[in-house]
């Protein structure tokens, strides 16, 4: 039997994830015509409750989760968006162990998240499925500040809350130079430079 492939996109905030993610969706049903299911955390309902939507509102038909569906016979194909969202307590079961078990059967896997919190601490799931991933896909953006390439998520407003929703109104793309946590000596020199 055919063991399944386990790609994994991540990046920071507005690099494109989550249309990689439905890009490689929707790719697999036209160029297969086989069934897929596209998953997302319940959760997460920034832009739909049954849909994965881009930031330009691109989006498709998804089934939300708060642990892991069955996934029948006939799928080859299982895709899950933001799965950093995928932990307590948001979600009951271990992410992992059920994309272990999808692949044993044969299953290819695609799942895109977040690689680092805002204090810039590698989120379990993403970083668990990326070392098991045949593919690692790491995503950039554009720093909000300088327009430099960013690979971190900022957030504007500092609170202790690391599984925290939320858009431009709180998150935004930074550089290494940029970029900072909110608790250290260097977010106090930033906040005076500014």
């Amino acid at each position: 039997m055919r063991y399944g492939k386990l790609e994994v996109i991540c990046g920071p905030m507005f690099s494109g994830k989550s249309t990689e993610i439905l890009k490689r969706a929707i790719w697999y049903t036209h160029g297969t015509g086989t069934r897929i299911m596209l998953l997302k955390p319940a959760f997460d309902v920034r832009y739909a409750h049954d849909r994965v939507v881009n930031h330009d509102g691109i989006g498709f038909d998804a089934t939300p989760i708060t642990r892991m569906p069955e996934v029948p016979e006939d799928v080859s194909a299982v895709f899950i968006d933001e799965a950093q969202f995928c932990c307590a307590p948001h979600f009951e079961g271990d992410l992992v162990q059920s994309v272990r078990a999808l692949l044993e059967r044969g299953i290819d896997v695609g799942v895109s998240g977040l690689d680092t919190d805002w204090r810039g601490h590698p989120f379990p799931v993403t970083a668990t499925l990326a070392g098991m991933a045949d593919t690692v896909i790491k995503l950039r953006s554009r720093c909000a500040v300088c327009g430099h390439e960013a690979t971190k998520s900022f957030k504007k407003h500092g609170n202790d809350r690391t599984l925290e929703l939320g858009q431009a109104d709180l998150y935004e793309p930074r550089c290494n130079l940029h970029w900072h946590d909110h608790s250290g000596p260097r977010s106090r020199e930033l906040a005076l430079d500014l």
